[in-house]
């Protein structure tokens, strides 16, 4: 296999070249692919869509207690 050069960090990869036709020559490495693919977090992401905040818990008699 072919070495290439990273786009996004100039590292050299090993890559084929059905690799590297697929993605129209923009190779990426596995650490550049994985930060590309991560969501950006922004503080509103701690909370989801429509929750309220609240968690259950079991008391001791079993029962579901709102904290």
């Amino acid at each position: 296999m072919p070495l290439f050069v990273c786009a996004g960090c100039s590292m050299r990869i090993e890559r084929s070249m059905e690799a590297y036709w697929r993605n129209k020559g923009k190779l990426l490495c596995s650490t550049c692919r994985d930060r590309q693919e991560m969501p950006k977090k922004t503080p509103d992401d701690d909370r989801s869509k429509g929750s309220s905040g609240f968690r259950v818990n079991s008391n001791k008699n079993g029962r579901q207690q709102w904290e």
